[in-house]
Protein backbone atom coordinates (compact mmCIF):
# COMPACT_ATOMS: atom_id res chain seq x y z
CA UNK A 1 0.00 0.00 0.00
CA UNK A 2 1.60 3.26 -1.06
CA UNK A 3 0.32 6.80 -1.35
CA UNK A 4 3.08 7.37 -3.92
CA UNK A 5 1.47 4.97 -6.37
CA UNK A 6 -2.20 5.92 -6.86
CA UNK A 7 -4.39 2.91 -7.43
CA UNK A 8 -7.59 2.51 -9.35
CA UNK A 9 -9.38 5.82 -10.11
CA UNK A 10 -12.96 5.80 -8.86
CA UNK A 11 -16.09 7.86 -9.28
CA UNK A 12 -16.94 8.88 -5.72
CA UNK A 13 -19.98 10.68 -4.29
CA UNK A 14 -19.76 12.23 -0.83
CA UNK A 15 -22.96 13.16 1.00
CA UNK A 16 -22.45 16.16 3.26
CA UNK A 17 -20.08 19.14 3.26
CA UNK A 18 -19.37 19.24 6.96
CA UNK A 19 -16.00 18.46 8.48
CA UNK A 20 -16.28 14.73 7.75
CA UNK A 21 -17.40 15.22 4.15
CA UNK A 22 -14.89 17.92 3.21
CA UNK A 23 -12.07 16.00 4.91
CA UNK A 24 -13.05 12.90 2.95
CA UNK A 25 -12.91 14.82 -0.33
CA UNK A 26 -9.47 16.24 0.48
CA UNK A 27 -8.04 12.94 1.72
CA UNK A 28 -9.34 10.89 -1.22
CA UNK A 29 -8.04 13.45 -3.72
CA UNK A 30 -4.71 13.63 -1.90
CA UNK A 31 -4.15 9.87 -2.13
CA UNK A 32 -5.38 9.58 -5.71
CA UNK A 33 -5.75 12.76 -7.83
CA UNK A 34 -7.42 10.65 -10.53
CA UNK A 35 -10.55 10.02 -8.47
CA UNK A 36 -13.58 11.98 -9.69
CA UNK A 37 -15.29 13.26 -6.55
CA UNK A 38 -18.66 14.98 -6.15
CA UNK A 39 -19.80 16.40 -2.81
CA UNK A 40 -23.56 16.81 -2.30
CA UNK A 41 -24.63 19.32 0.36
CA UNK A 42 -28.30 19.68 1.30
CA UNK A 43 -27.99 23.29 2.48
CA UNK A 44 -27.76 26.16 -0.02
CA UNK A 45 -24.48 27.33 1.57
CA UNK A 46 -22.03 26.18 4.20
CA UNK A 47 -23.40 26.36 7.71
CA UNK A 48 -22.12 29.30 9.75
CA UNK A 49 -23.22 27.80 13.06
CA UNK A 50 -21.11 25.93 15.53
CA UNK A 51 -18.91 26.26 18.55
CA UNK A 52 -15.30 26.13 19.54
CA UNK A 53 -13.47 22.87 19.19
CA UNK A 54 -10.08 21.43 20.11
CA UNK A 55 -7.82 19.77 17.57
CA UNK A 56 -5.11 17.54 18.94
CA UNK A 57 -2.00 16.18 17.25
CA UNK A 58 -3.77 13.21 15.66
CA UNK A 59 -5.85 15.78 13.74
CA UNK A 60 -3.31 18.55 13.16
CA UNK A 61 -0.85 16.12 11.53
CA UNK A 62 -3.57 15.43 8.95
CA UNK A 63 -4.30 19.10 8.36
CA UNK A 64 -0.59 19.61 7.79
CA UNK A 65 -0.47 16.67 5.39
CA UNK A 66 -3.29 18.28 3.42
CA UNK A 67 -1.36 21.56 3.20
CA UNK A 68 -3.63 23.50 5.54
CA UNK A 69 -1.31 24.56 8.37
CA UNK A 70 -0.80 28.16 7.11
CA UNK A 71 -4.56 28.69 6.71
CA UNK A 72 -5.37 27.17 10.09
CA UNK A 73 -2.76 29.27 11.89
CA UNK A 74 -4.52 32.45 10.70
CA UNK A 75 -7.74 31.62 12.55
CA UNK A 76 -6.80 29.17 15.32
CA UNK A 77 -5.41 29.69 18.81
CA UNK A 78 -2.93 27.54 20.67
CA UNK A 79 -3.02 27.17 24.46
CA UNK A 80 0.04 26.25 26.48
CA UNK A 81 -2.17 24.07 28.67
CA UNK A 82 -5.64 23.36 29.95
CA UNK A 83 -5.90 24.30 33.61
CA UNK A 84 -8.52 22.16 35.38
CA UNK A 85 -9.83 23.79 38.55
CA UNK A 86 -12.11 23.12 41.48
CA UNK A 87 -15.60 24.59 41.18
CA UNK A 88 -15.89 26.32 44.54
CA UNK A 89 -12.53 28.00 45.19
CA UNK A 90 -10.83 27.97 41.77
CA UNK A 91 -7.98 25.80 43.08
CA UNK A 92 -5.94 24.29 40.27
CA UNK A 93 -6.14 20.48 40.31
CA UNK A 94 -4.17 19.45 37.23
CA UNK A 95 -2.92 20.65 33.87
CA UNK A 96 -3.21 19.07 30.46
CA UNK A 97 -0.09 20.29 28.68
CA UNK A 98 -0.77 21.37 25.10
CA UNK A 99 1.70 23.52 23.16
CA UNK A 100 4.65 23.29 22.80
CA UNK A 101 4.47 20.00 24.74
CA UNK A 102 2.23 18.56 22.04
CA UNK A 103 4.92 19.18 19.43
CA UNK A 104 7.61 17.70 21.66
CA UNK A 105 5.68 14.53 22.41
CA UNK A 106 3.63 13.93 19.29
CA UNK A 107 5.32 16.02 16.60
CA UNK A 108 2.33 18.28 15.93
CA UNK A 109 0.59 21.19 17.68
CA UNK A 110 -2.71 21.45 19.51
CA UNK A 111 -5.16 24.11 18.28
CA UNK A 112 -8.45 25.62 19.37
CA UNK A 113 -10.67 26.73 16.52
CA UNK A 114 -14.17 27.94 15.77
CA UNK A 115 -15.98 25.18 13.86
CA UNK A 116 -17.12 27.44 10.97
CA UNK A 117 -13.52 28.66 10.59
CA UNK A 118 -12.31 25.09 10.18
CA UNK A 119 -15.11 24.29 7.75
CA UNK A 120 -14.20 27.33 5.64
CA UNK A 121 -10.52 26.33 5.54
CA UNK A 122 -11.45 22.83 4.40
CA UNK A 123 -13.89 24.17 1.81
CA UNK A 124 -11.34 26.54 0.30
CA UNK A 125 -8.95 23.62 -0.08
CA UNK A 126 -11.65 21.56 -1.77
CA UNK A 127 -12.28 24.41 -4.21
CA UNK A 128 -8.63 24.22 -5.28
CA UNK A 129 -8.86 20.53 -6.19
CA UNK A 130 -9.54 20.02 -9.92
CA UNK A 131 -11.06 16.58 -9.41
CA UNK A 132 -13.59 17.64 -6.75
CA UNK A 133 -16.87 19.49 -7.24
CA UNK A 134 -19.35 20.62 -4.57
CA UNK A 135 -23.05 20.88 -5.35
CA UNK A 136 -25.20 22.83 -2.87
CA UNK A 137 -28.93 22.38 -2.41
CA UNK A 138 -28.65 18.66 -3.15
CA UNK A 139 -30.40 16.67 -0.43
CA UNK A 140 -30.07 12.92 -0.79
CA UNK A 141 -33.32 10.99 -0.63
CA UNK A 142 -31.96 7.45 -0.87
CA UNK A 143 -28.79 5.45 -1.45
CA UNK A 144 -28.76 2.01 -3.07
CA UNK A 145 -26.69 -0.13 -0.70
CA UNK A 146 -25.74 -2.55 -3.48
CA UNK A 147 -24.62 -0.06 -6.15
CA UNK A 148 -23.98 3.12 -4.16
CA UNK A 149 -26.29 5.09 -6.49
CA UNK A 150 -27.58 8.27 -4.85
CA UNK A 151 -31.01 9.76 -5.58
CA UNK A 152 -31.66 13.32 -4.48
CA UNK A 153 -34.91 14.87 -3.36
CA UNK A 154 -35.13 16.86 -6.58
CA UNK A 155 -34.92 13.66 -8.65
CA UNK A 156 -31.29 13.71 -9.77
CA UNK A 157 -29.40 10.40 -9.87
CA UNK A 158 -25.68 10.04 -9.15
CA UNK A 159 -24.20 6.75 -10.26
CA UNK A 160 -20.97 6.07 -8.46
CA UNK A 161 -18.35 3.47 -7.61
CA UNK A 162 -18.32 4.50 -3.96
CA UNK A 163 -20.62 6.65 -1.84
CA UNK A 164 -19.20 8.16 1.34
CA UNK A 165 -21.97 9.15 3.74
CA UNK A 166 -20.98 12.08 5.92
CA UNK A 167 -24.54 13.16 6.62
CA UNK A 168 -24.39 13.40 10.39
CA UNK A 169 -26.01 11.86 13.42
CA UNK A 170 -29.42 11.65 11.69
CA UNK A 171 -27.86 10.08 8.58
CA UNK A 172 -30.44 9.15 5.96
CA UNK A 173 -27.84 6.96 4.29
CA UNK A 174 -27.38 4.86 7.42
CA UNK A 175 -31.08 3.99 7.25
CA UNK A 176 -30.60 2.77 3.67
CA UNK A 177 -28.18 0.03 4.71
CA UNK A 178 -29.81 -3.24 5.86
CA UNK A 179 -27.29 -3.74 8.65
CA UNK A 180 -27.95 -0.28 10.18
CA UNK A 181 -31.53 0.35 9.08
CA UNK A 182 -32.89 0.34 12.62
CA UNK A 183 -30.01 2.25 14.22
CA UNK A 184 -31.16 5.52 15.76
CA UNK A 185 -29.32 8.22 17.71
CA UNK A 186 -29.29 7.70 21.46
CA UNK A 187 -30.16 10.87 23.40
CA UNK A 188 -27.73 11.46 26.22
CA UNK A 189 -28.73 12.31 29.75
CA UNK A 190 -26.52 15.39 29.28
CA UNK A 191 -26.84 18.67 27.51
CA UNK A 192 -24.59 21.69 27.07
CA UNK A 193 -25.12 25.42 27.25
CA UNK A 194 -22.86 27.22 24.80
CA UNK A 195 -21.96 30.82 24.00
CA UNK A 196 -19.33 32.78 22.09
CA UNK A 197 -18.25 35.84 24.10
CA UNK A 198 -16.70 38.76 22.14
CA UNK A 199 -13.22 39.89 23.10
CA UNK A 200 -14.30 43.43 24.03
CA UNK A 201 -16.80 42.09 26.55
CA UNK A 202 -14.21 39.79 28.10
CA UNK A 203 -11.79 42.72 28.49
CA UNK A 204 -14.44 44.79 30.31
CA UNK A 205 -14.21 42.74 33.53
CA UNK A 206 -11.06 42.34 35.67
CA UNK A 207 -11.69 38.62 36.24
CA UNK A 208 -12.31 37.70 32.60
CA UNK A 209 -9.86 40.05 30.87
CA UNK A 210 -6.91 37.73 31.66
CA UNK A 211 -8.81 34.75 30.22
CA UNK A 212 -9.09 36.19 26.71
CA UNK A 213 -5.42 37.24 26.73
CA UNK A 214 -3.96 34.22 28.49
CA UNK A 215 -2.21 31.37 26.66
CA UNK A 216 -4.07 28.87 28.83
CA UNK A 217 -7.47 27.27 28.47
CA UNK A 218 -9.55 26.55 31.58
CA UNK A 219 -12.03 24.07 32.90
CA UNK A 220 -13.89 24.08 36.19
CA UNK A 221 -15.18 20.77 37.54
CA UNK A 222 -17.84 20.32 40.16
CA UNK A 223 -20.82 18.31 41.37
CA UNK A 224 -23.10 17.57 38.46
CA UNK A 225 -21.54 19.79 35.79
CA UNK A 226 -18.33 21.21 34.37
CA UNK A 227 -17.32 24.35 32.50
CA UNK A 228 -14.93 24.65 29.59
CA UNK A 229 -13.51 27.89 28.20
CA UNK A 230 -10.87 28.91 25.67
CA UNK A 231 -10.14 31.46 22.96
CA UNK A 232 -10.91 30.94 19.28
CA UNK A 233 -10.91 32.99 16.05
CA UNK A 234 -7.42 34.46 16.63
CA UNK A 235 -8.47 35.60 20.09
CA UNK A 236 -11.59 37.51 18.99
CA UNK A 237 -14.00 35.23 20.87
CA UNK A 238 -14.02 33.18 24.05
CA UNK A 239 -15.78 29.84 23.67
CA UNK A 240 -17.83 28.93 26.76
CA UNK A 241 -19.51 25.59 27.33
CA UNK A 242 -21.31 24.35 30.45
CA UNK A 243 -22.05 20.63 30.35
CA UNK A 244 -24.92 19.52 32.55
CA UNK A 245 -25.41 15.77 33.11
CA UNK A 246 -29.16 15.80 32.80
CA UNK A 247 -31.43 15.98 29.81
CA UNK A 248 -32.51 19.37 28.51
CA UNK A 249 -36.15 20.31 28.17
CA UNK A 250 -37.49 20.83 24.68
CA UNK A 251 -34.13 20.76 22.89
CA UNK A 252 -34.15 18.22 20.06
CA UNK A 253 -31.24 15.83 19.72
CA UNK A 254 -28.76 16.97 17.11
CA UNK A 255 -29.70 20.65 17.28
CA UNK A 256 -26.59 22.73 17.86
CA UNK A 257 -28.15 26.14 18.30
CA UNK A 258 -31.48 25.82 20.09
CA UNK A 259 -32.22 29.09 21.96
CA UNK A 260 -31.70 28.64 25.69
CA UNK A 261 -32.60 30.54 28.85
CA UNK A 262 -29.53 32.54 29.86
CA UNK A 263 -30.86 33.09 33.39
CA UNK A 264 -31.25 29.35 33.91
CA UNK A 265 -27.67 28.87 32.68
CA UNK A 266 -26.35 31.51 35.11
CA UNK A 267 -28.28 29.97 37.99
CA UNK A 268 -26.38 26.71 37.53
CA UNK A 269 -23.14 28.38 38.66
CA UNK A 270 -24.56 30.92 41.11
CA UNK A 271 -22.57 29.38 43.98
CA UNK A 272 -19.43 28.64 41.95
CA UNK A 273 -16.18 30.64 42.03
CA UNK A 274 -16.16 34.30 40.95
CA UNK A 275 -14.43 33.57 37.63
CA UNK A 276 -17.16 31.16 36.56
CA UNK A 277 -19.90 33.58 37.54
CA UNK A 278 -18.17 36.46 35.74
CA UNK A 279 -17.97 34.43 32.55
CA UNK A 280 -21.67 33.62 32.52
CA UNK A 281 -22.53 37.27 33.25
CA UNK A 282 -21.08 38.17 29.83
CA UNK A 283 -23.58 36.02 27.97
CA UNK A 284 -26.47 38.22 26.90
CA UNK A 285 -30.05 37.32 26.16
CA UNK A 286 -30.33 35.62 22.79
CA UNK A 287 -26.69 34.48 22.78
CA UNK A 288 -27.05 31.34 24.88
CA UNK A 289 -27.86 28.14 23.02
CA UNK A 290 -28.48 24.57 24.16
CA UNK A 291 -27.15 21.41 22.61
CA UNK A 292 -28.65 18.05 23.58
CA UNK A 293 -25.85 15.54 23.43
CA UNK A 294 -26.31 12.21 21.76
CA UNK A 295 -24.39 9.37 20.17
CA UNK A 296 -24.61 6.53 17.71
CA UNK A 297 -23.77 3.41 19.65
CA UNK A 298 -21.60 0.58 18.33
CA UNK A 299 -22.99 -0.67 15.01
CA UNK A 300 -22.24 -3.92 13.12
CA UNK A 301 -20.35 -2.22 10.30
CA UNK A 302 -19.54 1.19 8.82
CA UNK A 303 -19.95 -0.17 5.28
CA UNK A 304 -22.48 -1.97 3.08
CA UNK A 305 -21.93 -5.61 2.19
CA UNK A 306 -21.28 -4.55 -1.40
CA UNK A 307 -18.49 -2.21 -0.32
CA UNK A 308 -20.16 0.56 -2.32
CA UNK A 309 -21.26 2.65 0.68
CA UNK A 310 -19.17 3.80 3.65
CA UNK A 311 -20.30 5.79 6.71
CA UNK A 312 -17.91 8.33 8.21
CA UNK A 313 -17.98 10.77 11.12
CA UNK A 314 -21.19 11.14 13.10
CA UNK A 315 -23.11 9.05 10.56
CA UNK A 316 -21.04 6.08 11.70
CA UNK A 317 -20.22 6.79 15.31
CA UNK A 318 -21.41 10.06 16.83
CA UNK A 319 -19.54 10.32 20.14
CA UNK A 320 -20.12 12.32 23.29
CA UNK A 321 -17.67 15.26 23.23
CA UNK A 322 -15.84 14.60 26.49
CA UNK A 323 -12.66 13.36 24.81
CA UNK A 324 -12.74 16.26 22.31
CA UNK A 325 -12.36 13.84 19.42
CA UNK A 326 -15.52 14.20 17.34
CA UNK A 327 -13.75 16.12 14.58
CA UNK A 328 -10.60 14.09 15.16
CA UNK A 329 -12.34 10.79 14.51
CA UNK A 330 -14.08 12.22 11.42
CA UNK A 331 -10.74 13.33 9.97
CA UNK A 332 -9.16 10.00 10.86
CA UNK A 333 -12.05 8.22 9.11
CA UNK A 334 -11.41 10.29 6.00
CA UNK A 335 -7.66 9.79 5.93
CA UNK A 336 -7.90 6.07 6.65
CA UNK A 337 -10.63 5.43 4.10
CA UNK A 338 -8.53 7.23 1.49
CA UNK A 339 -5.54 4.99 2.24
CA UNK A 340 -7.59 1.79 1.94
CA UNK A 341 -9.44 2.90 -1.20
CA UNK A 342 -6.20 4.18 -2.68
CA UNK A 343 -4.86 0.63 -2.72
CA UNK A 344 -7.58 -0.82 -4.91
CA UNK A 345 -6.53 -2.66 -8.04
CA UNK A 346 -10.06 -3.74 -8.95
CA UNK A 347 -13.57 -2.67 -8.03
CA UNK A 348 -14.19 -6.32 -7.21
CA UNK A 349 -12.00 -5.78 -4.13
CA UNK A 350 -14.30 -3.10 -2.65
CA UNK A 351 -16.31 -5.45 -0.37
CA UNK A 352 -13.20 -7.02 1.11
CA UNK A 353 -11.18 -3.80 1.44
CA UNK A 354 -14.02 -1.72 2.85
CA UNK A 355 -14.98 -4.45 5.32
CA UNK A 356 -11.39 -4.53 6.58
CA UNK A 357 -11.40 -0.73 6.86
CA UNK A 358 -14.56 -0.87 8.98
CA UNK A 359 -13.05 -3.39 11.42
CA UNK A 360 -9.90 -1.32 11.65
CA UNK A 361 -11.73 1.92 12.46
CA UNK A 362 -14.30 0.43 14.81
CA UNK A 363 -11.66 -0.82 17.24
CA UNK A 364 -10.20 2.65 17.80
CA UNK A 365 -13.49 4.53 17.78
CA UNK A 366 -15.05 2.27 20.40
CA UNK A 367 -12.14 2.75 22.74
CA UNK A 368 -12.47 6.53 22.27
CA UNK A 369 -16.10 6.11 23.26
CA UNK A 370 -15.04 4.48 26.54
CA UNK A 371 -12.56 7.28 27.21
CA UNK A 372 -15.19 9.92 26.58
CA UNK A 373 -17.57 8.31 29.08
CA UNK A 374 -14.73 7.99 31.59
CA UNK A 375 -13.87 11.67 31.31
CA UNK A 376 -17.50 12.70 31.83
CA UNK A 377 -17.64 10.76 35.08
CA UNK A 378 -14.38 12.22 36.39
CA UNK A 379 -15.38 15.80 35.60
CA UNK A 380 -18.74 15.78 37.39
CA UNK A 381 -18.10 13.86 40.61
CA UNK A 382 -19.99 15.06 43.67
CA UNK A 383 -17.85 16.18 46.58
CA UNK A 384 -16.87 13.13 48.59
CA UNK A 385 -14.52 10.16 48.65
CA UNK A 386 -14.33 9.64 44.89
CA UNK A 387 -13.75 13.33 44.28
CA UNK A 388 -10.98 13.42 46.89
CA UNK A 389 -9.29 10.38 45.33
CA UNK A 390 -9.53 12.00 41.89
CA UNK A 391 -8.03 15.24 43.16
CA UNK A 392 -5.15 13.42 44.84
CA UNK A 393 -4.36 11.60 41.58
CA UNK A 394 -4.55 14.81 39.56
CA UNK A 395 -2.54 16.79 42.12
CA UNK A 396 0.27 14.26 41.88
CA UNK A 397 0.54 14.93 38.15
CA UNK A 398 0.47 18.69 38.77
CA UNK A 399 3.15 18.48 41.47
CA UNK A 400 5.51 16.69 39.07
CA UNK A 401 4.91 19.36 36.44
CA UNK A 402 5.64 22.20 38.88
CA UNK A 403 8.79 20.60 40.27
CA UNK A 404 10.15 19.96 36.80
CA UNK A 405 9.55 23.55 35.70
CA UNK A 406 11.17 24.96 38.85
CA UNK A 407 14.22 22.68 38.77
CA UNK A 408 14.86 22.20 35.08
CA UNK A 409 13.60 25.18 33.12
CA UNK A 410 11.81 25.01 29.79
CA UNK A 411 14.62 23.70 27.57
CA UNK A 412 15.63 20.90 29.91
CA UNK A 413 11.99 20.00 30.41
CA UNK A 414 11.75 19.61 26.65
CA UNK A 415 14.71 17.22 26.67
CA UNK A 416 13.23 15.27 29.59
CA UNK A 417 9.77 15.08 28.01
CA UNK A 418 11.20 13.71 24.78
CA UNK A 419 13.53 11.30 26.58
CA UNK A 420 10.77 9.98 28.86
CA UNK A 421 8.00 9.95 26.27
CA UNK A 422 5.21 7.72 27.66
CA UNK A 423 4.07 4.62 25.86
CA UNK A 424 0.53 4.66 24.44
CA UNK A 425 -1.84 3.03 26.91
CA UNK A 426 -4.78 1.50 25.04
CA UNK A 427 -6.30 0.43 28.35
CA UNK A 428 -6.52 4.00 29.68
CA UNK A 429 -9.97 5.45 30.21
CA UNK A 430 -8.71 9.01 30.68
CA UNK A 431 -7.35 11.72 28.40
CA UNK A 432 -5.59 13.29 31.38
CA UNK A 433 -3.30 10.36 32.09
CA UNK A 434 -0.10 10.55 29.97
CA UNK A 435 -0.53 7.09 28.44
CA UNK A 436 -4.08 7.86 27.40
CA UNK A 437 -3.09 11.16 25.81
CA UNK A 438 -0.26 9.46 23.94
CA UNK A 439 -2.65 6.81 22.64
CA UNK A 440 -4.86 9.54 21.19
CA UNK A 441 -2.48 12.28 20.09
CA UNK A 442 0.55 10.19 19.18
CA UNK A 443 -1.47 8.19 16.67
CA UNK A 444 -0.60 8.44 12.97
CA UNK A 445 -3.74 7.23 11.20
CA UNK A 446 -2.11 7.04 7.76
CA UNK A 447 0.80 4.94 8.97
CA UNK A 448 -1.45 2.70 11.05
CA UNK A 449 -3.79 2.23 8.07
CA UNK A 450 -0.93 1.16 5.85
CA UNK A 451 0.36 -1.27 8.45
CA UNK A 452 -3.09 -2.82 8.93
CA UNK A 453 -3.59 -3.10 5.18
CA UNK A 454 -0.18 -4.65 4.72
CA UNK A 455 -0.88 -7.25 7.42
CA UNK A 456 -4.43 -8.16 6.43
CA UNK A 457 -4.87 -7.39 2.73
CA UNK A 458 -1.55 -6.93 0.92
CA UNK A 459 -1.06 -10.66 0.27
CA UNK A 460 -4.43 -10.93 -1.45
CA UNK A 461 -3.68 -7.87 -3.59
CA UNK A 462 -0.31 -9.25 -4.64
CA UNK A 463 -1.89 -12.55 -5.63
CA UNK A 464 -4.09 -10.71 -8.13
CA UNK A 465 -1.09 -9.28 -10.01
Amino acid sequence: MSSNQPGLPLKITIIGAGIAGLSSAIALADVNPDHQITVLEANPTLSEFGAGMQLFANSTRLLHKWGLTPSIEKVACSATHMSIRRWKDNTELVRNMNSPTSEWLYGWPQWQIYRPDLQQVLFKRVQELPNVSVLFGKSSESVDHETGTVRTVDGEVFETDLTVAADGIWSRTRRCLPVTRDVAPIPSTEHAYRAMIPRARMLSHPLTAPLISSPEAKSWVGPGLFILGYTVSSGEFYNLAIVVPRASEGTPLGSWNEPADVERMRALVSDWCEEAQALTSHVQKGECVAWTLGEIGPIPSYVSLSGRVALVGDAAHALLPHAAQGAGMAMEDAASLAEFVGSLLSKEDLPKVLSAWSRFRQARVEHLRDMSHGNASDMTLPDGEQQIARDIKWNAILDIQRVQLAELGLEKIREKVIRERPMPDPASKSTIEPGGRMWISGYDICEESREFYSEHLATDSAARL
